[in-house]
C-alpha cells in the first residue's frame, strides 16, 4: 500500500509541473493574441483542451491518492476534503470552455474568456492548495 501512495504522490507532483508549463504557454499565447487581435485558431482550442485535460488527470490522481492515503488515515482529515471540494470546482470551471465551442463569439471574446477561465481556475487551485497543512510547496516530489 505504501508503494501505491508513493506512486500517486509522485504522479500528482509531476503532473502539477506539466500543468504549470501548459498554463504559462496558454497565458502567454492568449494574452498575445488578445493584444494583437488575432483570429481564433486550432492551437488556442488545443491549449484550452490540454489545460482542462491536465486538470482532469490531476484530479483523478488526487482521488486515487485520497483513497489510498485516506484508507490509512480513516479519511478523517478535514483538509483533504476541503482540497477535494475546491479542486472539484476548479475541474468544473476548467471544462466550461467546451460549452462555448458552438456559440458564436467573436475571436477576441474567445481569447478573453479563455484567459479569464485559466485565471479563475488558477485562483481556485491556489485556494485549494492553501487549505492543506503544508500549504504551497514548489518542489519536485521524489520517492525516498
Amino acid at each position: 500500500m505504501e508503494f501505491l501512495v508513493e506512486v500517486a504522490r509522485f504522479l500528482h507532483s509531476w503532473t502539477r509541473w506539466l500543468l504549470l508549463i501548459v498554463v504559462i504557454v496558454a497565458l502567454g499565447y492568449f494574452l498575445l493574441q488578445l493584444i494583437q487581435r488575432g483570429a481564433w485558431t486550432k492551437r488556442a482550442q488545443t491549449l484550452l483542451t490540454a489545460f482542462s485535460s491536465l486538470i482532469g488527470v490531476q484530479w483523478l490522481i488526487g482521488i486515487l491518492l485520497l483513497v489510498v492515503y485516506g484508507s490509512q488515515t480513516t479519511f478523517g482529515q478535514r483538509h483533504f476534503w476541503e482540497h477535494l471540494f475546491t479542486q472539484t470546482i476548479a475541474l468544473f470551471v476548467a471544462h466550461l470552455h467546451f460549452m462555448w465551442r458552438r456559440r458564436t463569439f467573436t475571436d477576441q471574446v474567445r481569447y478573453r474568456n479563455g484567459l479569464l477561465l485559466i485565471i479563475a481556475v488558477l485562483v481556485l487551485i491556489v485556494i485549494g492548495i492553501v487549505v492543506l497543512p503544508q500549504g504551497i510547496q514548489w518542489r519536485f516530489y521524489v520517492p525516498s
